[in-house]
């Protein structure tokens, strides 16, 4: 196929995409990006182009967060219901029938869901929009699923995002209002801490980075980036979520993560050259306790010291209920 240049592309299909056809050369991901941090070959492995085995698989957990996107953006792959009858007396999609439509669905590039489910998504999307809504903002679907490549410090790169809206918002503590990238995260609980610490654990810091860096290069324009979490089951609150970039601010995200992206693309450069792409040291690895571990059992050791004692009468009390009964005669 013709490879694209550097720029802006919308209706690229998913296909294309996760296949990593766009690019003459095997292009880093997001997501590749932060397997690189964990080790090169696990990038490698993952990597379609790369990997002469590789093989995308589809899995049950993400198939609510696909059409959630689908639901919500107008783009992307579509969902298909399971018709009732197929499903058995248990409401379980276990029966011959179900399973069918279920690998056919598949091959076509559908999303299987029961009808329940298909109700669900269609609830997180409209409550997405609402909130969405009180903020200026409306999910186009021709700004959705819009692809990014770009080279950056010579490395090709791409990014899939799940909107760009053409209008700029108002963020909590930039005066001028911003053009966004906005992501959505389907999630159990989007309450502050509980955000805080999806973007810990899953490396959302590293994605505001690695996304708004792929956009500029691609098209020059300076972007900020936004997620937005969708509980999964009712009320379906959203939570907006703009991390905080203020350098030299003990919070700041964004030290950190352009130092991660830099350090991928350098990563990814030095092993697409040499085509080395090793995994975990080798040897003995001797692991150090961490400061906080510690201080947790030493907080839990200071409450039990706290916990009053029995006295000797309580104790004696204690023994004798325990002490086998004598049955009266014997």
């Amino acid at each position: 196929m013709t490879h694209l240049a550097p720029g802006i592309y919308a209706d690229i299909p998913d296909t294309d995409y996760h296949a990593d056809t766009l690019t003459a050369q095997p292009a880093l991901s997001n997501s590749i990006a932060k397997l690189l941090l964990r080790s090169p070959l696990h990038a490698w492995t993952a990597h379609p182009r790369l990997n002469p085995h590789f093989e995308r698989k589809d899995s049950k957990v993400f198939d609510l967060g696909r059409a959630a996107h689908r639901a919500a953006l107008g783009k992307g792959s579509d969902y298909a219901a399971i018709p009732e009858d197929y499903l058995s007396s248990n409401g379980a999609a276990s029966t011959k029938l179900a399973k069918d439509f279920i690998a056919t669905s598949r091959e076509q590039g559908l999303t299987p869901l029961k009808s329940e489910e298909v109700d669900q998504i269609g609830a997180m999307a409209e409550k997405l929009r609402a909130r969405l809504a009180e903020y200026g903002i409306t999910l186009d679907p021709a700004r959705s699923e819009m692809t990014a490549i770009a080279e950056i410090d010579g490395v090709p790169c791409k990014c899939r995002v799940d909107n760009a809206p053409a209008a700029a918002m108002r963020i909590p503590g930039i005066p001028m209002p911003r053009k966004v990238l906005i992501d959505l995260k389907t999630i159990e609980d989007a309450s502050p801490d509980a955000a805080r610490r999806a973007v810990e654990n899953y490396g959302y810091d590293f994605q505001g980075a690695f996304y708004p860096e792929v956009w500029k290069a691609a098209c020059g324009e300076d972007r900020d980036m936004i997620f937005a979490f969708i509980e999964k089951l009712p009320p379906h609150e959203v939570a907006v979520v703009h991390l905080l970039n203020e350098p030299g601010h003990s919070g700041d995200w964004f030290e950190d993560a352009r130092a991660k992206t830099a350090a991928a693309r350098a990563l990814w450069k030095e092993c697409s050259t040499t085509n080395r792409w090793p995994g975990y040291p080798n040897g003995i690895i001797t692991l150090e306790a961490r400061p906080f571990f510690r201080q947790s059992w030493q907080d839990r050791a200071a409450m039990l010291c706290q916990t009053s004692k029995p006295t000797a009468a309580a104790l004696r009390a204690a023994y004798a209920a325990q002490a086998p009964h004598r049955i009266a005669g014997e």
